[in-house]
């Protein structure tokens, strides 16, 4: 049980970092764009949604440690943290 939830959280940090970085190069390259630096956490938002959906007809899927379930929790998870950097840093950016 401990090394499922270190997986989730791993893969979750993992998908967060890479969101929140690119988010932060599409600030930079398109800085007078409205809503475009919030579309790598809202593919992980819709990724997470599918993958906790998939669940119910994918029983026993594993990967890396995390199945189905444990992958759309940790998208979502991402998905959060990356919406919560991404708009705090375009504000700063457009301030």
């Amino acid at each position: 049980m401990v090394d499922i939830v270190q997986s989730v959280i791993t893969i979750s940090a993992v998908l967060g970092a890479l969101a929140i970085i690119l988010g932060f190069l599409l600030i930079k390259l398109f800085q007078h764009a409205t809503y475009l630096f919030y579309f790598p956490s809202l593919v992980l938002f819709g990724s997470g949604i599918v993958f906790i959906l998939s669940t119910m007809a994918l029983e026993g899927i594993e990967i890396l440690g995390a199945g189905l379930g444990g992958w759309g929790i940790a998208a979502l998870f991402a998905s959060l943290l990356s919406f919560f950097v991404t708009t705090v840093t375009d504000v700063y950016a457009r301030a």
